[in-house]
């Protein structure tokens, strides 16, 4: 069995995974940037890694949105290069609003050069009932075509596991609602599934996510769009304390399947394309001395993609790319209002491009990187923090290589 204190800290970090689904689910901008590969340049994943908040930041919005009532809001930003800015933003609002209900609203926004992704979701939860709750959810739009609504179930039968499931009708009302001549003729769905399951040795967390297939027509332009997409995802942590190292462990799964079909089509207008990819990062945090610690681990990532346009002077295009990112930091405190930071990033892999039948074209970068970074702990409810990077294998021409701004407010 867990050991009582284990399983409340455990215990804690769960109810913020557990509260609502995390509800990546389709949304306008999808359509924007069907063939999304060819933006992602030598040095983007690594940045995504240099610019996220370390472990602890992690650990402790977890174990702060474990409370009730709660308010809490982080964002961080960063610069990937002269036109692109990597914003996150995440708040969070829940309340017991009778002793049998919830309520909760969760604001969400992951912006990258792959997808602008924004929501706010409100969410009412009841029960539990002999170990089972129901709650229903949604994102209210100005533009009522726009708005989901949806229902999850949950059920927890003993004190250290949980399951749950959730259906989201996204833009359900689309074509009754719409303010153009676009409509669904498949309509977007997305069902989730998770588990929470407390062990001696963590927090495990796995979850499936999926996106049916859908498609939308926008006779305007003589377009149908295809989407759909599966992901799968697990977590396990367990956080350090005084006396105690801790891990993280994150594993995510993507397929994608997106495409626009004109008809009749313009050579080259009309695309299909698909991608998998694979991501996987572990990373544990020890004591260094009194005051410091160490937080070091690897990142791999693993992509394919394949891109098909009828009528193109090349028809197909073809991507695939291996990375090794593993990184080390270290952070130190000097007073009771300041923690400093100093960390190294480092990346190797192979980068293989193919267009049509000519010769596939390689790449091998090498990048490394040095953060350096303070944060202010301004109160006990929340820090800000300042930090920029510095590129090392190109550091005659290119020294500095952007900013990173992050912060994590309780209320």
């Amino acid at each position: 069995m867990v050991q009582k204190p284990v399983a409340r800290l455990l215990l804690s970090l769960a109810c913020l995974a557990a509260a609502v689904p995390a509800r990546a689910v389709f949304i306008r901008s999808e359509m924007d940037v069907i063939e999304a590969e060819p933006l992602f340049d030598s040095e983007y994943f690594v940045d995504l890694l240099a610019f996220s908040p370390p472990l602890e930041w992690e650990w402790d919005w977890d174990a702060a949105l474990s409370t009730r009532p709660t308010a809490a809001y982080r964002i961080n930003g960063a610069s990937l290069d002269c036109c692109s800015l990597l914003l996150e933003q995440e708040a969070s609002l829940r309340r017991r609003v009778a002793d049998w209900l919830d309520f909760r609203y969760d604001l969400r926004q992951r912006g990258d050069k792959d997808l602008d992704d924004f929501h706010q979701w409100l969410a009412f939860e009841a029960g539990p009932w002999a170990g089972l709750s129901f709650g229903a959810f949604g994102e209210p739009t100005f533009a009522k075509q726009d708005a989901d609504i949806g229902g999850l179930i949950r059920w927890r039968p003993v004190d250290v596991l949980m399951v749950y499931g959730s259906r989201n009708a996204v833009d359900w009302n689309f074509n009754s609602r719409g303010f153009g001549n676009e409509s669904y003729q498949a309509k977007p769905t997305t069902y989730e599934a998770g588990i929470e399951a407390w062990t001696p040795v963590g927090l495990l967390r796995p979850r499936v996510e999926v996106d049916a297939p859908l498609r939308r027509a926008d006779p305007t332009v003589a377009r149908v769009y295809h989407y759909r997409r599966t992901s799968a995802q697990l977590r396990w942590d367990l956080p350090a304390g005084e006396r105690r190292r801790g891990f993280s462990l994150r594993y995510r799964y993507e397929l994608k399947q997106e495409g626009a079909r004109f008809d009749p089509a313009a050579a080259g207008s009309s695309l299909a394309h698909a991608r998998v990819a694979h991501d996987v990062r572990l990373a544990g945090l020890v004591p260094a001395g009194s005051r410091g610690s160490l937080e070091a681990g690897a990142e791999g990532l693993w992509r394919a993609a394949h891109s098909a346009t009828p009528g193109a002077a090349e028809p197909t295009a073809r991507f695939w790319r291996w990375e090794v990112h593993p990184y080390a930091r270290y952070r130190l405190k000097t007073s009771e209002k300041l923690v400093w930071e100093a960390a190294t990033f480092l990346s190797y892999g192979e980068l293989r491009r193919t267009y049509g039948s000519a010769p596939s074209l390689y790449a091998n970068p090498v990048e490394a990187k040095l953060g350096l970074g303070v944060d202010f702990l301004y109160s006990a409810n929340g820090r800000v923090g300042l930090n920029t990077n510095f590129d090392l294998d190109d550091a005659t021409r290119h020294a500095w290589d952007g900013g990173n701004v992050r912060a994590q407010l309780f209320f």
